[in-house]
């Protein structure tokens, strides 16, 4: 499955990886690939995750979900 997030909030390289690294701890994400450009963050995973799991994994951070596809 994959999935594409636009996330507010991130600014540098140090915050994309924040976020890989937060998405990547959630079970069944296989791969995570994020743009600072666009404020994209592209998940693939081998089932289908809720969106609220990856708002959860970023529960502790300034990084907000403001769309998914």
């Amino acid at each position: 499955m994959k999935k594409e997030l636009t996330i507010e909030g991130m600014k540098c390289e140090g915050c994309a990886s924040t976020v890989v690294e937060k998405f990547q701890s959630v079970e069944g994400v296989e791969r995570v690939v994020v743009d600072l450009e666009t404020k994209q963050a592209i998940v693939e995973s081998s089932n289908e995750i809720d969106e609220t799991v990856f708002d959860q994994a970023l529960s502790d951070t300034n990084y907000t979900i403001t769309s998914s596809n």
